[in-house]
């Protein structure tokens, strides 16, 4: 499985953004084994209000995301995802939503589709301690 990340739901909005082809292939093939990261979806919406996009504006967008992403290809966090984002924080100094993401696709083994090199090297990193067959704790 695949795990789409923040930056090709950014990229999807803005066809300026040179990852808006690969962010419209990735969203128009989304299924079971490509789903959005609910904490995407989250940190989309903080994106937005940060950034001073109004209500009104906010809401377009989510009018559009709810007609694009269908609700069974959004990848939903559970409490194991936050043990694990935790310790993901804390030990490798990823950010709130880089952990979250990196830790779904641990607890899942599942592939990043990000830009993100934190995210790309904590899970491929995982993937390789994983792989000498030594447990984690």
């Amino acid at each position: 499985m695949e795990i789409v990340d923040t930056v090709y739901l950014v990229a999807y909005l803005n066809p300026d953004d040179p990852r808006h082809e690969k962010a419209l292939e990735l969203i128009n093939n989304l299924g079971m084994k490509r789903r959005i990261s609910q904490a995407a979806l989250i940190e989309l919406d903080l994106l937005m209000k940060s950034r001073g996009f109004s209500p009104d504006e906010r809401k377009r967008v989510w009018s559009i995301m709810e007609q694009i992403i269908p609700t069974d290809s959004i990848e939903v966090l559970v409490p194991l995802d936050f043990f694990i984002a935790t310790s993901l924080y804390e030990e490798k100094g990823l950010d709130y939503f880089d952990a979250l993401v990196a830790a779904q696709c641990i607890v899942r083994d599942a592939f990043p589709v990000t830009t993100d090199a934190d995210i790309l090297g904590t899970v491929k990193e995982y993937k390789a301690f994983k792989f000498q067959g030594k447990e984690v704790s």
